[in-house]
């Protein structure tokens, strides 16, 4: 981004990026049905799982026959593609019912847990550097300054475990499984939004700092205004812009990490049903799963890069 070309060039610079994104769902859907391909047994071995007998052989060639396998691979891979550029994503090979039912059945949950560890990210992210920023204790600022690395660094799905162990099993104020607890979603959304704080956070406290040096910052200090009027009402302003930019990367971060979070408190969801289909190799639904969950993350992302110029005037997109 940069002094651009106006509004000629912005159109150029938002048809790029929808042309990125097409390949990124391209790339996407690909690379799943490929790893699927590659990963050892199929559909078949999940769905005659527990025969026995001489006659194995010869029932594994003939589901393998029934649900396509038998042909060859740049064969299946083109007819699922130009179904799915049809939006039919096939029939689970489990159940019996289309892929994108199953995907969307479970979509509101994943997506209710998802939207509200993005808005704890935040939340959490913008009060920790604005706190880092008011602390006058050095080592109280010192230890804060450490939260949002380590943060980062720490596998969700372990965020996930030490919470359940508190909340359900140690406090037991959650139930450790299903989806009917309000306490229960904010205890989850809170595993997935202590990584994304802490992102934001790193962002967003480098930006402060910058901004705090900045000349304007120094007369306003010289209007009188109190300390946390500066942080609050004029540096974060100006800081809070490459976070915004940031917020495509956060929902992917957040969209992915439902996966584990379901797992691990045991919650219907989107994660459920792509578990359950890479492990029975159910390749409809896993497809269905990865396409629309990147097609979210596109769209988020493309949304984001539109509205940017619109939230600071000074900037042009670049074509």
């Amino acid at each position: 981004m940069s002094g651009g070309p106006g509004a000629g060039g912005r159109l150029r610079y938002l048809g790029k990026r929808l042309a990125y994104g097409v390949v990124v769902l391209w790339g996407a859907f690909t690379a799943s049905f490929f790893l699927l391909y590659v990963l050892p047994g199929d559909a078949a071995g999940g769905l005659t799982a527990g025969a026995e007998g001489e006659d194995l052989e010869a029932i594994l060639a003939e589901q393998r026959e029934l649900l396509g396998l038998d042909r060859p691979v740049l064969v299946q891979y083109g007819d699922a593609l130009w179904r799915a550029l049809h939006g039919d994503f096939g029939i689970s090979i489990f159940t019996r019912r289309p892929a994108t039912e199953l995907y969307f059945e479970a979509f509101g949950e994943t997506i209710r847990l998802a939207a509200v560890g993005l808005a704890l990210a935040v939340v959490l992210g913008v009060l920790l550097s604005v706190l880092i920023e008011l602390i006058d204790w050095t080592w109280a600022r010192e230890l804060l300054l450490s939260l949002p690395p380590i943060a980062v660094s720490v596998p969700p799905f372990w965020v996930g475990i030490v919470l359940l162990q508190l909340f359900a099993f140690q406090l037991r104020l959650i139930p450790p499984t299903g989806n009917d607890s309000l306490p229960g979603l904010l205890v989850a959304s809170l595993a997935l939004a202590i990584p994304g704080a802490g992102g934001v956070s790193q962002l967003l406290t480098t930006n402060l700092r910058g901004a705090l040096t900045s000349p304007y910052i120094e007369t306003v200090r010289n209007w009188g205004l109190g300390r946390a009027g500066v942080v609050v009402r004029h540096a974060l302003r100006n800081s809070i812009l490459p976070v915004v930019t940031s917020f495509g990367t956060t929902v992917g971060v957040m969209i992915g990490g439902t996966v584990l979070t379901e797992t691990v408190f045991s919650r219907t969801g989107v994660g459920r049903v792509i578990v359950d289909a890479v492990d029975g190799r159910d390749t409809p639904v896993v497809l269905v799963c990865v396409t629309v969950s990147a097609a979210i993350f596109v769209a988020v992302n493309f949304v984001v890069d539109a509205v940017y110029p619109l939230i600071d005037r000074r900037i042009e997109l670049e074509a």
